[in-house]
């Protein structure tokens, strides 16, 4: 789901409100630049200690400048480890949000297979005298779409302000809210981290919000068989 204009993404922005300079890929480039140029001035450095002396020969003094440039060395070696480090940690978090996203793949093909046949539906859970199927799969569909939200939510893929104004999307209509309504309390009980509980309050905050409003009940608009035209509603702009 995209966010309505006026959510505050810009060109500055990535798809999902995230700005460019916090992408993973621009700070891993970031960290092996500050480790390589870290240990470039470990290397290079003695070589400039006998301009240091003024082009001299006295080895006393450069002996006592190398020796004062040696907390400098330890310095630098300990920020090229401590970029190592950071480096290693987000490798490692890149490698999880893969394994996750192999997760998510397989959980998807699942719930299509459900969405199209009925006969795989009724194995989730049994029959639902109090759906339809088409609300069953509409609700089907919203979940993948949260699921989405909490996966890139967790790797730091979109920001709260994108995920409030997709939220305020969904619930906009009555099929997003009858959805949250019967899966929030699970959903808000069995959140396991940190992240995806901040998401899953997010999400029913904007949910409750919108109880303060009637759904759209608009019915939607035929497209007259022409791919991507939407027509303009009655009295509406042209």
């Amino acid at each position: 789901m995209i966010p309505p204009a006026g959510s505050g993404s810009d060109s500055r922005r990535g798809a999902h409100g995230r700005p460019w300079y916090r992408s993973r890929p621009t700070v891993l480039s970031l960290v092996v630049l500050a480790i390589i140029a870290s240990m470039g001035l470990v290397v290079v450095s003695p070589l400039a200690l006998p301009a240091l002396d003024g082009g001299g020969e006295d080895w006393q003094r450069i002996a006592d400048i190398a020796q004062a440039y040696g907390a400098v060395s330890a310095l630098l070696s300990a920020l090229a480890v401590v970029g190592v480090a950071a480096s290693l940690v987000l490798q490692a978090r890149e490698a999880k949000a893969a394994r996750v996203q192999t997760t998510r793949v397989l959980h998807i093909e699942l719930t299509k297979m459900a969405m199209e046949k009925p006969e795989f539906l009724d194995c989730w859970g049994g029959p639902d005298s109090t759906r339809t199927v088409l609300l069953r799969r509409q609700h089907m569909y919203i979940n993948l779409v949260v699921s989405h939200w909490e996966m890139s939510f967790e790797v730091g893929e979109i920001t709260e302000q994108w995920l409030a104004a997709a939220a305020d999307e969904i619930f906009a209509g009555e099929i997003g809210r009858s959805f949250w309504a019967r899966s929030r309390q699970a959903r808000l009980s069995t959140a396991a981290s940190r992240r995806s509980r901040r998401l899953h309050e997010i999400i029913d905050a904007r949910y409750q919000a919108s109880l303060g409003t009637p759904p759209r009940t608009e019915p939607a608009l035929a497209d007259h068989g022409i791919p991507g035209v939407v027509p303009p509603r009655a009295g509406g702009p042209e």
